[in-house]
């Protein structure tokens, strides 16, 4: 068991806190101390008198961490529980959504822990070579820093949720496609429906995109959304387990991704074999590299 930093002044919430990280699961869990009164600082304010014991604490109760979900737990003594901790005020002012619930959130009220799908799975070592191959369509949880730019215009606003080093993360069950197995990891390009609005979405490069799709053979692809200018051929996939790709889904062929085999995945499917070497021209288009 890792143990806790020392006191960290935070600046913006104005107490002190620290954290520690599960050597087994990576998983990082704050504790955060009593407010300062308006009239004290960080020069006033003394951080509290002694670094938190090492105790394990409940995964039950005032709550937990789950992957990069972070939660915080009480602790008897100088630290008291925090709820959850809301995203700075920068990124308040611009993401979406409702105010109050912009941080992680369960779909319970009464909540603030969420498990993943039980279907999510890492796939045995000796099964890597056939799972992770070209075309294999799959989803998981994936989790990358929050951009400050202008977060939020395709981002639902209970997706983010504060890591280490009192930074803000984004996490969301994304689809991916396999181009290439490398080993240890596979290069992937995602799926996004970017809220619906398919590749309609401003900024994107619409001519890496391609509609991609869930249906038997013979079953036409969905129609593009006024205005999208798609240029490239739909991506058939054949669903090996019942998950299907809504019809607003696009495929980036110019955003790889790689994405490593020891995560929890589920399968969608399999790109027909039609479609196959549809991936490989078109991503060579895009990135114009070998593969």
């Amino acid at each position: 068991m890792s143990e806790y930093t020392p006191w960290i002044w935070s600046p913006e919430y104005q107490r002190h806190y620290c954290y520690r990280v599960d050597p087994e699961t990576g998983e990082t869990k704050y504790l955060w101390s009593e407010p300062v009164a308006p009239a004290e600082s960080a020069e006033t304010y003394a951080a509290p008198r002694s670094t938190p014991a090492q105790t394990i604490l409940p995964q039950t109760g005032s709550g937990s961490s789950s992957g990069n979900y972070t939660y915080h737990h009480a602790h008897p003594g100088a630290a008291t529980a925090q709820p959850v901790a809301p995203l700075p005020e920068d990124v308040q002012e611009t993401v979406g959504g409702d105010k109050p619930r912009r941080y992680i959130k369960t779909g319970r009220d009464s909540s603030e822990v969420e498990n993943l799908d039980s279907r999510f799975r890492r796939v045995a070592s000796h099964h890597h070579a056939h799972f992770f191959r070209r075309g294999r369509v799959f989803k998981m949880l994936w989790t990358e820093p929050a951009g400050r730019d202008a977060p939020g215009n395709t981002r639902g606003s209970t997706h983010f949720s504060l890591v280490r080093f009192n930074e803000t993360a984004y996490s969301e069950i994304r689809r991916f496609v396999v181009l290439q197995n490398k080993g240890t990891f596979s290069q992937c390009i995602p799926v996004q429906t970017y809220r619906g609005q398919g590749a309609t979405k401003r900024g994107l490069v619409v001519e890496d995109h391609a509609i991609i799709y869930t249906a038997d053979p013979g079953i036409g692809a969905p129609t593009p959304f006024e205005g999208e200018d798609i240029t490239k051929h739909p991506i058939r996939v054949q669903s090996s387990s019942g998950e299907q790709l809504e019809s607003a889904s696009r495929v980036n062929f110019g955003k790889p991704y790689a994405v490593e085999h020891n995560c929890k995945v589920m399968d969608v499917g399999i790109v027909g074999d039609e479609h196959i070497h549809l991936l490989v021209g078109y991503f060579r288009q895009a990135m114009d590299v070998p593969l």
